[in-house]
């Protein structure tokens, strides 16, 4: 772990990202004191969803009501002067 001022920060701070990007953890100071660290991010993996085991795809609508045209389109035009 290496220690830095608030004057090094401010202008030696492409040296501090040297750092930080070899995996040095950095505490930054301020008239002697911590007050703040400087970790390098841990590289996370790209998640990614399966959509087919959500809820709202695996929902049962055999017993849901389906709108007509005329309902969906009066539906749209309540909610069009709201905006």
């Amino acid at each position: 772990m290496r220690t830095a001022t608030v004057r090094d920060l401010r202008n030696r701070y492409t040296s501090l990202l040297s750092w930080i990007a070899a995996g040095e953890e950095i505490v930054i100071t301020q008239r002697g004191k911590a007050i703040a660290r400087l970790i390098p991010e841990q590289d996370q993996q790209t998640q990614t969803v399966d959509w087919a085991e959500s809820p709202a795809v695996k929902r049962d609508r055999s017993g849901a009501r389906v709108m007509s045209a005329a309902e969906s389109l009066e539906i749209v035009h309540e909610a069009s002067g709201k905006w």
